[in-house]
């Protein structure tokens, strides 16, 4: 258990006046006068916001610590830049922001305060995943019609209670419930991660899913994006189906919006979507069609999986698209643990993760995994799994940015919160990062390509209090990133056991 010991003598809002009324008294320059005078005033309002701040009842079982003032102490210091850890460290966190961070030895510790001894627990920055959804693959009668299960109760939990403190959501076939799940989140209705929540996927003609719109042409797509940039959605996805003018017009408006667009291609390769302007490409090198025998324009090739796995990465063209794309500052979100799923190399499933399952969609997951398992290797999905992850390393080594996400869809084992971590770390097992770098593409790089990075991402003073305190070492040993404790979110401390155990048993319910 943490120590914690409260310090709140006095409501935090008249200490903040009065420390300020007394440094006025010693101010005798009139300009530092009205200038200090303004800074009180806005500190004030500060203060008085994040104390209005409400949570339903709902969500304050989950809340242990939501104090204004709170200090970390002898804490091992992971900021998220791919910096070593650092021992003996404190953060203060002053109404939702870090404030300081430094040496044990040098913080000044204001006296109204919830001081936290973490016992050199690792505290790191709070994840920032980058391919989420709310939903995830259940059983279908045909391949056409695939069941997907929305799961608004049990995903947002298990987001928050991994760590993942932000989230963008990559494409979705309830759009208005994700959009609502964001709302009641953002209210403090129910807990759950910040969502930059994506619009529905921007598909052609042929798409695998029923719940997707099939944009017929260019000016389709022009609509579609205007439309629901229109509802609030910050971010757009193209699909596989998706032909070039299609896509291209859809960038174009992504952009005049001033907003950001990411696509899973087939039909289109990477180096034509670079071209373009896109400004990221989902689940590494593994779904391009720029390798594929026989690749006609504007189609899915058949055999795009089978010639990337059985092609040469050392070849130039390899070195040459990549170089491309870093030159046309496409990012790259690595997606490791849904492809693993089809791996005759994935580890069984642990009790403790099927124990979160509804009975029938862990019967549907178990089915799948013993039918990849009974393959005989290498398969197609392996060969492919190993040179993604070799190119994903190669991108990144070349300079490019490379961030993380989930997507929990695939043979349905892969569920947000354990998926996180999967994900985390394969970047350490398969594709050969320390784990300090692992670390860095799932906070700071994933803020980056948000454009959030002046506010979240990394451990620094001005940024807002999303951390992670971990009963282990994740910069060591990478599996640590799965013993959470408590995940800070805009100051707000949640009892990650306690978020787990609300779902129990209920993943495929709700």
């Amino acid at each position: 258990m943490l120590l914690s010991t409260v310090h709140q003598a006095v409501p935090v809002v008249w200490y903040t006046l009065i420390h300020f009324v007394i440094l006025l008294k010693g101010i005798k320059n009139m300009t530092m006068y009205k200038t200090s005078l303004a800074f009180i005033f806005a500190s004030f309002l500060s203060t008085i916001a994040f104390a209005q701040i409400k949570f339903s009842d709902e969500t304050k079982k989950y809340i242990d610590y939501n104090d204004s003032i709170i200090v970390f102490k002898n804490a091992l210091l992971i900021d998220g830049k791919g910096n070593a850890a650092r021992p003996h460290q404190t953060i203060i966190i002053s109404n939702g922001k870090i404030d300081w961070v430094g040496d044990d030895a040098k913080a000044i510790i204001p006296k109204i305060a919830n001081i936290v001894d973490l016992n050199g627990k690792a505290i790191m920055p709070g994840l920032v995943m980058l391919h989420e959804h709310m939903y995830i693959s259940a059983h279908s009668l045909e391949p056409r019609y695939l069941n997907l299960k929305q799961l608004p109760f049990t995903f947002p939990r298990l987001y928050l209670a991994a760590g993942a403190t932000t989230i963008r959501t990559a494409g979705n076939v309830e759009p208005y419930s994700d959009m609502n799940i964001k709302r009641d989140i953002d209210a403090g209705k129910i807990p759950g991660p910040a969502i930059e929540v994506t619009a529905p996927y921007l598909d052609g003609n042929g798409s695998i899913f029923p719940q997707m719109n099939e944009l017929k042409k260019p000016e389709d797509a022009t609509a579609f994006v205007n439309y629901w940039a229109d509802q609030g959605f910050t971010s757009f996805k193209g699909y596989m189906a998706i032909e070039k003018p299609t896509l291209k017009a859809a960038i174009d408006a992504v952009h005049k919006r001033h907003l950001k667009i990411t696509a899973h291609l087939c039909s289109v390769t990477y180096r034509e979507a670079a071209e373009m302007g896109i400004d990221q490409l989902e689940h590494g090198f593994i779904v391009s069609s720029d390798f594929a025998k026989d690749k006609k324009e504007n189609e899915c090739p058949p055999n795009a999986l089978k010639s990337f796995g059985n092609m040469d990465i050392r070849n130039d063209s390899v070195k040459n698209l990549i170089q491309f794309l870093i030159d046309k500052k496409v990012i790259i979100n690595s997606t490791p643990a849904v492809f693993e799923g089809y791996t005759t190399t994935q580890p069984a499933p642990s009790p403790e993760l099927l124990s979160y399952f509804s009975p029938d969609s862990r019967d549907f997951y178990l089915k799948l995994f013993a039918r990849v398992k009974s393959a005989k290797a290498p398969t197609d999905y392996d060969k492919a799994f190993a040179n993604n992850a070799k190119m994903e390393k190669m991108f990144y080594d070349m300079g490019g940015l490379l961030t993380v996400g989930t997507d929990p869809t695939g043979n349905g084992g892969t569920i947000a919160g354990f998926g996180n971590w999967r994900a985390i770390e394969l970047l350490v097992e398969a594709d050969g990062f320390t784990p300090l770098e692992a670390i860095k593409i799932a906070t700071q790089n994933g803020s980056v390509a948000l454009g959030f990075d002046k506010t979240i991402g990394t451990i620094e003073a001005g940024k807002s209090a999303d951390l992670l305190i971990i009963d282990g070492d994740p910069s060591r040993n990478i599996s640590d990133i799965r013993r959470v404790v408590f995940v800070f979110k805009n100051g707000v401390g949640y009892n990650s056991k306690k978020l787990f155990e609300s779902v129990k048993g209920k993943v495929g319910f709700n």
